[in-house]
């Protein structure tokens, strides 16, 4: 019998989220059970309407632009490197609950891999379900990735809400068929998923519902990132980081790694 079908309070045929959890200290104990948590509130309906608008200026400008990245037929987009976009998205990315989260998964000084927009339009197809840290031979003894999924809009079935497989991160494969579930929520939720659970975006079959979320991809500190920070990043960006930002963003000496010329002098020695 596996993992997933023997884990407390999952069923191999019908399995269920836990409930959107109004603490940190709760969604932290449901990501470690389950693989998947959602925290309501994480944002306030204030931040939730300036960073929507954000995104959906970027969005709008990348089309009128040509430099777009439109998929499913043209009714979805992604929009890429947030970082470089505005104050707003350097906040989320060191969002106090977010990094919390992340440690959880991930353990101390974890970094941001990469912070993209997705917008999911009306007749958007299903992704194909995965991983986030498929690129990492197996076995996978504990996450090497994981996400934080902002709703910025409320994540309905219809409007194609993020499917996961609650208790997935336990098994060394797919999960039975049937066991995606959707991750909705209202605007503001947060929803963090380790990166061993397996999950994707869901079909949008409403009329003409848009939906917007924010996914800020974070990995261990000796993982390489999925962006390229010291060239992805805009120069005036880099510039003007705080020594936290840079140490979030991969930029800085750590243990012996991401040396430039060797460590620094004053680093004491063994």
């Amino acid at each position: 019998m596996s993992n997933y079908e023997t884990h407390p309070g999952l069923s191999a045929v019908h399995p269920e989220l836990p409930p959107i959890a109004d603490d940190l200290e709760t969604a932290r104990k449901d990501l470690a059970a389950f693989g998947c948590a959602r925290l309501a509130g994480a944002l306030s309906d204030t931040e939730v309407r300036e960073i929507r608008e954000a995104v959906a200026q970027v969005a709008e400008g990348e089309v009128q632009e040509g430099t777009d990245y439109l998929y499913s037929g043209g009714s979805n987009q992604r929009v890429w490197s947030l970082f470089n976009r505005g104050e707003e998205f350097l906040r989320l990315a060191e969002h106090p609950s977010a990094l919390a989260l992340m440690e959880t998964a991930l353990g101390p000084k974890p970094l941001m891999s990469n912070l993209s927009a997705n917008i999911t339009g009306a007749g958007g197809t299903a992704m194909v379900p995965h991983w986030d840290q498929d690129w990492a031979e197996r076995p996978w003894p504990h996450a090497l990735a994981a996400h934080v999924i902002w709703m910025l809009d409320d994540f309905t079935v219809e409007n194609g809400a993020t499917l996961v497989a609650p208790g997935s991160h336990l098994l060394d494969g797919p999960p039975p068929e049937g066991t995606l579930v959707p991750a909705t929520g209202p605007a503001g939720t947060a929803l963090a998923i380790d990166g061993r659970i397996w999950h994707g975006t869901g079909a949008n079959v409403s009329q003409d519902a848009r939906r917007m979320g924010i996914l800020a991809y974070y990995c261990r500190p000796w993982i390489r990132q999925q962006e390229n920070m010291a060239l992805s990043m805009a120069p005036e960006v880099q510039a003007d980081l705080s020594p936290q930002r840079r140490a979030l963003f991969g930029l800085d000496f750590h243990e012996y790694l991401n040396m430039v010329g060797g460590p620094p002098r004053d680093l004491p020695r063994y």
